[in-house]
């Protein structure tokens, strides 16, 4: 690095040199160029290398600033890119900036998930999605999954569906089949009675355990696709017509207002979901899709403003984070 500022300076004293004599001679003002361009290269080098580690990337844009600046403003560039650093080396910051790095992903063995000896939901997803585990301790995990709620088991049953192993395929689409089964067998004896109604309280009362079942299909993640819509639609229109006859169902105003968020409609959610709190609905279970409402409507003070207000002692896992982030 010594042997190439050297020559820089040297060089950058040959070319105003060369400029000094030049006049109207256009073989001296290119000698100029030249030799301005060799010292510029020169140290234009010797200044990146001096740069501060993180300052060096991306090297061409680096470089080619530096070049630049000492090209073009000949002894004074350089002058002035070498008392920069000079002052940043005698006066740096007191603080360092907080700037966004590259976090490489950790990487987690599957197949050691068996020494800990906690977690029985996590140890049983580990060792389903563990590929390498003997066929036997797979499918015991398995039938273990059915101790978990259906909500939590039904995402980690439709990954299986793609599996390589016949039995854990055919178990996995079992165990949906026959959750989805259940719903649906208590939903169709249901609808006959609709038309069996005697008065309309009776038939109020019909429309909510409808709306409640078709709710459970869409809660336990038991349907996708053109289902869901269909049972979506199920969900809303049975729920309007229980509404209808008692508008004072805190339960029935939640459904609408998720569905309404999953529709992407965050002003009508908004209103459904505020309706339910009024009527009593747990204030910790709207207050989190309230805040997703007005994040989708980009009214990011009420984001604020809502999740100030949550005092629940024990917030949900997911939710603790963003309570964290919208806190500080």
């Amino acid at each position: 690095m010594g042997k190439l500022g050297i020559g820089g300076i040297a060089a950058q004293i040959a070319a105003l040199a060369l400029l000094a004599r030049a006049g109207n001679s256009s073989a001296l003002l290119l000698a100029f160029l030249g030799a301005q361009a060799l010292s510029a290269a020169m140290i234009a080098m010797v200044l990146w290398r001096l740069l501060p580690r993180r300052f060096r990337v991306p090297f061409a844009w680096t470089y080619g600033y530096l070049f630049a600046f000492c090209f073009l403003v000949p002894l004074a560039g350089s002058i002035v890119c070498a008392g920069s650093l000079l002052i940043a080396r005698l006066l740096p910051a007191r603080r360092a900036a907080g700037g966004i790095g590259m976090v490489g992903l950790p990487v987690f063995v599957t197949h050691l998930i068996s020494r800990v000896t906690h977690g029985g939901g996590a140890r049983l997803r580990a060792q389903l999605g563990n590929t390498r585990a003997p066929l036997p301790e797979r499918m015991t995990a398995l039938v273990a999954m059915q101790s978990m709620p259906a909500r939590t088991s039904s995402p980690v049953l439709r990954d299986l569906l793609a599996d390589s192993a016949d039995d854990v395929r055919l178990l996995a689409y079992g165990m949906l089949d026959g959750a989805e089964k259940q719903l649906t067998q208590r939903i169709l004896a249901e609808l006959p009675r609709l038309d069996e109604a005697r008065d309309d309280a009776e038939r109020a009362e019909i429309h909510k355990r409808l709306a409640d079942l078709y709710w459970e299909l869409i809660y336990q993640n038991l349907v996708q696709g053109d289902v869901y819509r269909y049972t979506a639609d199920q969900v809303e229109h049975h729920a309007r017509a229980a509404l209808e006859a008692d508008a004072g169902q805190p339960g029935l105003w939640y459904m609408r207002g998720r569905l309404a968020l999953n529709r992407n409609e965050p002003a009508q959610a908004r209103e459904w979901l505020e309706r339910a709190e009024r009527l009593g609905f747990a204030r910790e279970r709207t207050l989190p899709l309230l805040a997703e409402a007005a994040y989708l409507e980009r009214d990011y003070a009420a984001v604020r403003a809502i999740l100030l207000s949550f005092d629940s002692p024990s917030p949900l896992p997911l939710v603790r984070p963003m309570l964290r982030y919208w806190r500080s």
